[in-house]
């Protein structure tokens, strides 16, 4: 009588012989490349085109109807067919990402797709739905696909045909017979046969891992003349493979048993009562079934290797590895049952745990762990990923007897570095192939699936590598997702993906491709804390022409075209200076794609020139209303339509009086208003001149240093006053000059209109442009910053919250922040819909915008917005915990491109904490302890992430910070506290800038 066990144990599935030469895992066994272990679908030879034609057609159907199985059993809706409605509405620049491969393999990464990018990602079923455009410059080619798959919000897809032609802007290859490679693609592209081929070579793989010191089974290498091409130059540095070249037959055999025999003693002392026995071919295609032997049994494999050594031909290998045991489970011994039940004594078979990791490459070629699934299964066999139901590792491990979560952390981090690593090698190697080698100039692998076991090592549980591959371990993920019942849920949830990163990575290569050659106006060069704008765009290959009033700007230098021309000459107006600059550009022949500014005090004459050239850009009237904060909020009490149910906008509005002429000054604010109130400029940037007032005196006072009359609001200037009410007028009739209207000498100590003193030529007694003040109300709670990315019809994006520390009153200059918010998900909303409504209210879009909000116990206000990528640190943390580099996101809005974003970062269960550098209070430090070659060291060393910022390392009032020092961990709390060490010694916390204290929230 058979048991199940034995029906299972000899399936051909399952069996010794049948698994590893059928169905084991390609990658992970000598069995060649992926597309050999399935039946081949390319044309015999003497076979005519018609036939052809047909066999591809016949696949095709095929594979459709596998896709229809598996959206069925994933309770997804069947595809619709609209393939006799052409889709229309495409661009060249529309973001199309193509998977070409078999659908079970590619579905964790397409319904991921879906989720994050509706509509624009695509399944090709065969290379006969591609077509090329004619070649743009160096035979390059772009790709086009007339046909595909749609996927879209919740799994719904659709059979599409397009008309023109979509052009791809990402080609993922996850395996199989077919690829596109009768011309060289200039698109972006995630695998090729060509590097699937390298990956296959398993003995190659080893050996480059080996060098890496990553955790390998030890390993006798025979060689009978085997040629390992460019893999041999691994062989000296291996660290647990031996190799033996077996050259003269004179005392071969001799040779042969004294090297398994010092072998076989060598696994003993391991532990490892078993040994594999594997051959190599020199060539792609089935190897021999592995064969296993005890390692006590010295005699029985040397017997069996020079018998297999006597009958291979010159050029094949012999590799004897040592068979690694899984950790064995702790056992839960289950309670006796009473006498008078039967019982029933079963031995517990021998289980063993697979471990499928998928690393994918994120944003600056660094390999990030996205998942984790493993297989369970009889110890006494290999075990494929097919014939095991995937389960997470926390399921995994608590069933193994480790409910400890320090120990469940520290055997992940062990899985993640090892897998990291193993993902950097093959990176690192690749970039060393020459594109013939890859498959093409932007070919390069950005997933891996790297197989593994968990053993015992020193009493401690450590993983090993088995091998790596990639389109079954995403099927393993895949199945898992299913399992679990994510796959059918739709955009509002979370699903912790095998491919989110993937998505990430994807979006991003397709959305530089877009970018890649367009023309960018950018108005204004700001200072030093915007050079890394200047060497973004170089690096994505976007052409700067850079419009700047400082005719010997650094900036010079590093963008295509530099263009001299002086904005802030206050004689002519907006329209004027645009008109001027319209002049030039067209007197130069550019053929503009976009048209923008990153410095504040450009982004009016930068949105007038977008409404000249019929350029996409956020409206001129928009802009003013954002850089008049007066304005802005009262736009937002007097809107008369709120949208249920969404906000109204208003209730984010703060109160606040304008000081201007013929508003009836101070006295007048004060009828309406209660101290405490916040004296600042009327625009401005870095909360530069913002003071608290408690009473009347000290306002009064305040004003009056401001060059302000406090009864009649009259600008003061050496004892004469200057008539400047236009400011004041409504905002269809202002117009304001570039960063304010007038020019006054600013004195008394410490308080400035808005001007830092990075931006002036003389500390006072100078000429600058001034923006009126107000006053407001002063608000308590927590302030916050959302990064806004909104669409042409002002449709959200992305939104990335953030966490400021308390100020040192009575300045507003910021001293701590972190991201991500440490704010529950309801509150991070609340600020998200008061900063998209707010820019919305004003008809401030498309764009990326910086708002600044207080989170009160009545829920978010406004504080201001910033018509312009936030500054300071927030580009360089928004793109290392998300991905997103704003940079890209708003030169591509400003060319007519609303990007497609990750929903997740790949790093976003990381914190950063950082806090403020001024030379007001950390002069001495910056000259000593934190000088600026220390804070760089730290920086590369990644230590620390220092951002470098507008303001002086030395003593000046009222000046923004020189620089941010932030730190990183899994919480805000380990991120401070590694923070506030390293500012310890770097001298940077003292009585005067107590940390402990503005860092105190972050916990």
């Amino acid at each position: 009588m058979l048991s199940l066990d034995h029906l299972i144990l000899d399936h051909p599935m399952y069996s010794k012989d049948g698994d590893l030469s059928e169905v084991w895992v390609p990658g992970v066994a000598p069995d060649g490349p992926p597309w050999v272990m399935k039946p081949s679908t390319e044309t015999p030879q003497g076979r005519n085109n018609g036939e052809n034609e047909l066999q591809q057609h016949q696949n095709v159907i095929e594979s459709y109807e596998d896709l229809q199985k598996i959206l069925i059993n994933a309770g997804l809706p069947e595809t619709e067919d609209r393939s006799k409605l052409p889709r229309t509405g495409h661009t060249l620049d529309t973001t199309t990402i193509c998977v070409l491969g078999t659908p079970s393999f590619a579905m964790s990464i397409l319904l991921e797709g879906a989720r994050q990018c509706p509509g624009k990602i695509l399944l090709c079923l065969s290379t006969s739905w591609f077509c090329s455009a004619p070649p743009t410059s160096a035979n390059v080619v772009p790709l086009l696909i007339k046909q595909a798959v749609t996927f879209d919000l919740g799994g719904r897809t659709y059979l599409d045909t397009f008309s023109p032609p979509r052009r791809v802007t990402y080609l993922s290859w996850l395996g199989g017979p077919q690829f596109p490679m009768e011309e060289q693609w200039d698109c972006p592209v995630g695998g090729s046969p060509q590097l699937s081929q390298f990956l296959a070579n398993t003995l190659g793989v080893r050996m480059l891992l080996d060098t890496k010191e990553l955790p390998l089974s030890p390993a006798l290498l025979l060689s009978n003349s085997y040629k390992l091409g460019p893999w041999g130059k691994y062989i000296p540095k291996a660290k647990t493979t031996r190799l033996v070249e077996l050259y003269q037959k004179e005392g071969r055999e001799e040779t042969i048993r004294d090297e398994i025999s010092a072998f076989l003693t060598s696994v003993r002392i391991k532990g490892l009562q078993k040994v594999v026995l594997k051959t190599y071919w020199p060539f792609p295609g089935r190897s021999p079934a592995p064969t296993f032997y005890s390692s006590e049994d010295t005699v029985q494999v040397s017997d069996a290797v020079v018998g297999l050594l006597s009958e291979l031909p010159q050029g094949h290998a012999v590799l004897l590895e040592g068979f690694v045991v899984t950790v064995p489970p702790r056992r839960i011994t289950p309670s006796s049952p009473p006498a008078c039940i039967p019982r029933c004594s079963v031995r517990p078979p021998e289980l063993t745990i697979r471990l499928c990791a998928v690393v994918c490459r994120s944003r600056g070629d660094q390999p990030i762990l996205s998942k984790v699934v493993c297989m369970v299964g009889r110890a006494e066999k290999p075990l494929c990923h097919r014939f095991s139901l995937p389960q997470s590792l926390d399921n995994t491990l608590e069933l193994w007897g480790v409910w400890d979560e320090t120990q469940k952390r520290n055997i992940l981090a062990q899985i993640k570095e090892t897998s990291e690593k193993a993902m950097k090698a093959i990176m690192e190697e690749e970039k060393k192939m020459t594109p013939q080698e890859r498959g093409g100039i932007k070919v390069q692998t950005d997933v891996l699936g790297v197989d593994m076991l968990l053993t015992c090592v020193d009493y401690m549980v450590s993983p090993v590598i088995l091998g790596v591959t990639t389109d079954l371990c995403l099927e393993s993920c895949g199945v898992h997702e299913c399992v679990l019942g994510s796959l059918a849920a739709g955009r509002s949830t979370i699903v912790d993906s095998a491919s989110g990163p993937l998505i990430e990575t994807m979006l991003r290569r397709s959305m530089t491709y877009v970018m890649e050659g367009k023309e960018v106006l950018v108005i204004g060069a700001g200072g030093i804390s915007k050079k890394f704008i200047w060497l973004a765009a170089q690096s994505y290959g976007i052409k700067i022409h850079l419009v700047e009033s400082d005719p010997g700007h650094f900036a010079s230098s590093l963008v295509t075209s530099f263009i001299h021309y002086d904005y802030d000459d206050n004689s002519c107006g907006d329209e004027e200076h645009a008109q001027n600059i319209l002049s030039m550009v067209r007197e130069k022949g550019l053929h503009l794609s976009g048209c923008m500014a990153f410095w504040d005090e450009c982004t009016i004459l930068a949105a007038i020139l977008c409404r000249m050239l019929g350029l996409p850009g956020t409206p001129p009237s928009a802009v003013r209303l954002a850089k008049r904060k007066t304005q802005t909020h009262l736009r937002l009490l007097h809107m008369t339509s709120p949208s249920p149910p969404f906000p109204y906008a208003g209730a984010f509005a703060v109160p606040c009086f304008p000081l201007g002429p013929g508003t009836g000054g101070v006295e007048a604010a004060e009828s309406v208003l209660s101290y405490p109130l916040v004296l600042k400029p009327e625009s401005g940037a870095g909360a530069v001149g913002v003071r608290l007032v408690q009473d009347a005196i000290e306002c009064r006072k305040l004003v009056k240093q401001m060059g302000v009359e406090p009864d009649t609001c009259k600008l003061v200037r050496n004892d004469s006053t200057i008539d400047t009410g236009e400011v004041y007028l409504k905002e269809q009739s202002l117009k304001p000059k570039i960063g304010g209207v007038c020019n006054l000498s600013v004195p008394g100590d410490g308080l400035s209109n808005g001007v830092t003193s990075a931006e002036r030529s003389e500390p006072k007694n100078v000429p600058v442009q001034t923006p009126p003040p107000l006053l407001a109300e002063y608000i308590t709670g927590s302030e916050h910053d959302v990064d806004l990315v909104l669409g042409f019809n002002g449709r959200l994006l992305a939104a990335y919250v953030s966490d400021n520390g308390p100020t040192l009153l009575p300045g507003f200059t910021e001293t701590a922040a972190a991201l991500p918010s440490r704010l529950s998900p309801e509150r991070r909303c609340q600020l998200v819909q008061a900063a998209m409504r707010s820019c919305k209210a004003l008809g401030l879009y498309p764009g990326v915008f910086n708002v600044e909000l207080k989170m009160t116990d009545c829920g978010p206000r406004l504080l201001e917005i910033n018509p312009r990528m936030g500054g300071f640190y927030l580009r360089d943390w928004i793109r290392h915990i998300y991905g997103t580099d704003l940079v890209l996101v708003a030169l591509a809005l400003s060319c007519g491109m609303e990007p497609a974003l990750p929903e997740r970062g790949a790093q976003d269960s990381a914190v950063l904490v950082g806090v403020m550098c001024t030379g007001e209070s950390h002069e001495k430090a910056l000259a000593g302890t934190a000088n600026p070659q220390r804070l760089s060291e730290l920086h590369n060393a990644m230590y620390i992430r220092f951002n470098r910022l507008e303001g002086s390392p030395v003593y000046r009032p009222d000046q923004e910070p020189y620089g941010n020092v932030a730190c990183q961990g899994q919480s805000q709390k380990e991120a401070r506290e590694r923070l506030l060490g390293v500012c310890s010694a770097l001298g940077l916390d003292s009585p005067g800038y107590p940390l402990s204290y503005l860092t105190g929230e972050f916990q």
